[in-house]
């Protein structure tokens, strides 16, 4: 059994603090959130982005497929 060696732990001492304005959103705004198996994700800003990313969507399924990857 080897013994290890423990030293006397000092307190972590304070150097330096400020302060700092932080400016946040008032408002809130949900998002959607569309993940692939494939490694990327989409975040859509509302309801009309929807159509746009539901084009993406299709344009990389067709391109899967032309590259003989799962339909």
């Amino acid at each position: 059994m080897s013994r290890t060696n423990r030293r006397a732990t000092r307190p972590m001492q304070c150097s330096d603090f400020r302060f700092a304005e932080v400016e946040l959103p008032s408002v809130t705004r949900p998002r959607i959130v569309v993940e692939f198996r494939e490694g990327f994700s989409l975040l859509l800003a509302d309801e009309a982005a929807i159509p746009m990313a539901a084009k993406f969507i299709a344009a990389c399924r067709k391109e899967l497929e032309a590259k003989g990857g799962r339909p």
